[in-house]
C-alpha cells in the first residue's frame, strides 16, 4: 500500500479492496463499454465519493481508455510508475485505479500509456536511460473526461499544456491565482539577457505594479523558472490580486527564465557562477531600468523544487542583496556530484549539502519561509526539509515552515505562494522614496 502520513493520519493511499459501482457493472457486462463511456462523459472524472468508513476522506477513481497500450500508469500526485499501474477491466478497454485522499488535498494528475516501470532504487543504467528518455519525449496525457483542468502556454509555438486537476472539498482556496474582473493589472516587459558568465542567453520578464511610479522605490521579487512562474503559477495574477486586496505593498517582480530546457539542472543547484551572474549581470540590469529598493530587507527570492534550492543558495551567498527566502518544495536532498544521467544506486553525491552549509555558517540576516508537500517522497523531500528547518531554528533564524496536503506540484504551489508573500511582506505599506 502506498501511503503518506501526518502524525499517523494518512493523506493519500492506493485502495485495492474497493471497486466503483460503474466499474463493477462493466466487469459484469464488458459489452456495455460504449454505454459506460457515455456515463463517464456525463459524470466527468475522476469519480469522487465520500468514504463512509473514513470521515474526512474521499474515494477517488481514475478512469482512462487503454487504447493500444500494454499498460497505463496514472500519476495521482504521489508514488512512482510501477506502484500506480491501473487495473484493466477484462474484455474491455477501460483502465481504472482508486485512491483514498484526505479532503483537503489538491493535486494535478495525468496518464502515461506504456510508461517504463522501473525501480528508482534498483534500476541499472540502461533502465534509467529508457526512463529518462520517456520522461523527456513522452508527454503525459490529460484526462479526456476530466472535471477540472487548467491550460498554460508552452511557448515557442508549441501546443498549450493541459493539466488535469483533482480538488477535494476542503482544499485551500486558490482564487488569488485566477484572473479577476475589476482588478487593476500590472505591466509585463520582456528582455533578452546575454550572460558572459554563464555563456548563454535567456528571457527575463519584469512585472511592474499598477500605478508604477519611477519616483518611488519598490520591493523586489526574483522568481526562478520564469516561464513556469508566469504560466503554471501564475505569479503576475497572484501579485495583481494581492496588491488589489491590500495584502502586500506594490512591488517589482523579475521572472528569470532558464536559458535552455536543461540548463536549470546545472544553474539552479548551488552554482557559484549563477549567483555571480545574478549579482553582476541581472541585478544591474534591473536596477538601471526599474525603481527598486536596494535594501535586502525589501528583496525576496522564490522558487520551486530546484528553484527552491537555488533560493536558499542565494540567501546563503547573497544575503547583502536578498534578505528574504521563499522555498517551495525545495530540493534540499541535492549535493555536489549528483548526476541526472545516473540511477540513484550509482550516485556518489554528498546529500543535503546545503543544509550542512547553513548549519556551519553563523546566522545570516535572513527571513525564511518554506514548505513541503506531505505527498512528496519522505526520504528525498520531506525529511530534508524538516532537517533544514531544524538547522535554521537551531541558529535562531526567523523561519516559517509548513507541511501541506499535496505533492511536488504546481497544483499546490500556485495557491501557497500567496500565503508566502502575505506572511513575508505583511500588510501593505506606502512605497518608499528613492534613497
Amino acid at each position: 500500500m502506498i501511503s503518506f502520513t501526518e502524525v499517523g493520519v494518512e493523506v493519500a493511499e492506493r485502495v485495492t479492496d474497493y471497486v466503483h459501482p460503474l466499474i463493477a457493472a462493466l466487469r459484469g457486462d464488458p459489452a456495455g463499454e460504449p454505454a459506460f463511456w457515455e456515463r463517464i462523459a456525463e459524470a466527468r472524472t475522476p469519480l469522487v465519493e465520500p468514504d463512509p468508513a473514513h470521515p474526512g476522506y474521499s474515494l477517488v477513481t481514475y478512469v482512462f481508455p487503454a487504447g493500444e497500450a500494454r499498460h497505463v500508469v496514472v500519476q495521482p500526485g504521489f508514488g512512482v510508475g510501477r506502484e500506480n499501474v491501473m487495473e484493466r477491466v477484462p474484455g474491455a478497454g477501460v483502465c481504472h485505479a482508486t485512491y483514498r485522499y484526505r479532503n483537503d488535498v489538491r493535486t494535478s494528475y495525468s496518464f502515461g500509456p506504456d510508461m517504463p516501470l522501473i525501480s528508482f532504487l534498483d534500476a541499472d543504467e540502461a533502465e534509467w536511460k529508457a526512463f529518462r528518455d520517456a520522461i523527456l519525449n513522452l508527454k503525459p496525457e490529460p484526462d479526456p473526461n476530466g472535471r477540472e483542468s487548467w491550460v498554460s502556454r508552452a511557448g515557442d509555438g508549441l501546443p498549450d499544456n493541459v493539466t488535469s486537476m483533482l480538488t477535494l472539498p476542503e482544499a485551500l482556496d486558490q482564487a488569488l491565482a485566477q484572473k479577476r474582473a475589476g482588478v487593476a493589472r500590472g505591466h509585463l516587459e520582456t528582455h533578452q539577457l546575454r550572460s558572459e558568465i554563464m555563456g548563454n542567453e535567456r528571457r527575463v520578464w519584469v512585472y511592474t505594479p499598477p500605478g508604477y511610479d519611477a519616483a518611488r522605490r519598490y520591493p523586489l521579487l526574483l522568481a526562478f523558472d520564469g516561464g513556469a512562474a508566469l504560466t503554471l503559477m501564475p505569479t503576475h495574477r497572484i501579485l495583481d490580486n494581492l496588491i488589489a486586496d491590500g495584502r502586500i505593498e506594490p512591488l517589482v517582480a523579475v521572472m528569470l527564465d532558464n536559458a535552455t530546457p536543461t540548463s536549470r539542472n546545472v544553474e539552479l543547484p548551488c552554482n557559484e557562477d549563477f549567483v555571480r551572474f545574478l549579482e553582476t549581470e541581472l541585478l544591474p540590469l534591473i536596477e538601471a531600468g526599474y525603481s527598486v529598493s536596494k535594501d535586502p530587507n525589501d528583496r525576496f527570492v522564490t522558487g520551486v523544487s530546484y528553484g527552491g534550492l537555488a533560493s536558499f543558495w542565494v540567501g546563503l551567498r547573497l544575503p547583502h542583496l536578498f534578505g528574504n527566502v521563499i522555498g517551495q518544495s525545495s530540493s534540499l536532498w541535492w549535493g555536489p556530484g549528483f548526476d541526472l544521467d545516473k540511477p540513484l544506486n550509482a550516485q556518489t553525491n554528498r546529500s543535503e549539502w546545503l543544509i550542512d552549509q547553513y548549519a556551519a555558517t553563523p546566522r545570516l540576516p535572513l527571513k525564511i519561509w518554506m514548505e513541503v508537500g506531505l505527498m512528496e517522497p519522505s526520504d528525498r523531500m520531506i525529511e530534508p526539509n524538516r532537517r533544514m528547518r531544524e538547522a535554521l531554528q537551531a541558529k535562531g533564524y526567523d523561519v516559517t515552515y509548513a507541511e501541506r496536503p499535496g505533492g511536488h506540484d504546481y497544483a499546490l504551489w500556485r495557491g501557497t505562494l500567496a500565503l508566502a508573500l502575505t506572511d513575508m511582506m505583511g500588510a501593505a505599506a506606502p512605497a518608499k522614496e528613492p534613497a
